[in-house]
């Protein structure tokens, strides 16, 4: 199942980023938690969000799709849980 992720993304001050993906037609929002941007690769850590997210993105983006996939409910919410799992 082809799984396109919009290249854009909006920081989202109560959450961290949130980006979009297409599935069959519908947009199912992505949000990375902060704790999480920080978490994926501590070498940046002092990086600004958008530095974190754009280094990790496809790291990011896959995780949304096996949460997807996996039916979790949206808007699917990316934590350090997910990141250190």
């Amino acid at each position: 199942m082809p799984f396109p992720f919009d290249s854009s993304y909006t920081i989202n001050g109560a959450f961290g980023i949130s980006f979009e993906a297409d599935l069959d037609g519908s947009t199912v929002v992505c949000s990375v938690s902060s704790e999480a941007l920080q978490d994926i690769d501590p070498s940046k850590a002092q990086c600004s969000l958008e530095e974190q997210f754009m280094a990790n993105r496809a790291a990011f983006e896959d995780i949304a799709k096996r949460k997807i996939l996996a039916g979790e409910q949206r808007p699917i919410r990316i934590t350090s849980a997910d990141v250190s799992a």
